[in-house]
């Protein structure tokens, strides 16, 4: 576990991501039986972490994902974090309601909430952080974040903080993907500022998956080139024939190295154990 600073909210180093939950790009429409036993397995493994969205599935991974917790009596046994979409005006008002929408689908508060993408105009961005600071303020919700925000978006989100600080921005970030290391990372952990990894396997091509399976994996540029990059590729199936894991597991656990919090997502409860290994699996 590590606390998310500014918050004392402490979450393990492994989240379970909900997007496959219900989407057509994934190709997936999963029931409450199912969705109840990928999150006890998750729980069972030690991860707490569960990232959800409005966007996703419009609404229905949120619902999903609720009647789960609530079916296995497992709300002080998770931290669940969602987003407020990107399009949506960035002002307190319109914050709250689409705050509250996700509490009526979740059917409790969620603990954390992060802005989905940043706005368009950068001058927007202090609107964007002072409606977020009021849902704490207020009491609404413990804890606020970013999503998506570049060096140049979250260094004008700082600047913007009047008293409540961000506690983590979810960002792309795998073997495949580097970008965030260029100056990035290293700004967030001087500003104890979380990083929630998406895609951190690249939607599978660094699990080992060469051809795309669905129109997500179809549409991504970086499982393209990850699934077809055979230097990557053996690196990857190297350690983890030395440690005795799957190529998924050294990927997940080499984020973890970095100081990052890879948000994975499933609809199989093996794939899930198998993922957990990276909690204690220590790379040289």
């Amino acid at each position: 576990m590590i606390e998310l600073r500014h918050a004392g909210i402490k979450v393990s180093r492994l989240g379970l991501g909900t997007w496959q939950f219900s989407s057509k790009l994934w190709g997936k429409n999963l029931t409450t039986t199912q969705v109840s036993l990928l999150l006890s397995t998750a729980i069972s493994q030690g991860i707490n972490l569960i990232d959800t969205a409005e966007i996703y599935g419009n609404g229905r991974s949120e619902r999903l994902l609720g009647e789960a917790i609530l079916r296995l009596d497992a709300r002080e046994k998770v931290v669940v974090v969602t987003k407020i979409a990107g399009f949506r005006k960035p002002v307190f008002e319109e914050f709250l309601r689409a705050f509250k929408n996700s509490h009526k689908r979740l059917g409790f508060k969620p603990d954390v909430v992060l802005h989905h993408w940043p706005p368009r105009n950068i001058n927007e961005i202090c609107n964007v952080v002072n409606a977020l600071e009021s849902l704490v303020a207020q009491g609404y919700v413990a804890a606020y974040g970013l999503s998506n925000y570049g060096l140049k978006e979250l260094r004008e989100a700082l600047n913007c903080v009047r008293k409540i600080e961000p506690v983590a921005n979810q960002l792309q970030y795998s073997l495949a993907y580097r970008v965030v290391e260029k100056e990035l990372l290293e700004y967030m952990k001087r500003n104890n500022i979380a990083l929630l990894a998406w895609s951190p396997l690249a939607k599978g091509a660094l699990a080992g998956l060469t051809e795309p399976k669905n129109l997500a994996q179809r549409m991504d540029g970086v499982f393209k080139a990850a699934s077809k990059d055979e230097k990557l590729q053996n690196a990857l199936n190297h350690v983890a024939v030395r440690h005795g894991v799957s190529k998924s597991t050294v990927a997940l656990a080499w984020l973890i190295s970095k100081g990052a919090i890879p948000v994975v997502g499933t609809t199989n409860p093996a794939r899930i154990v198998e993922y957990a290994k990276a909690l204690s699996l220590s790379l040289d």
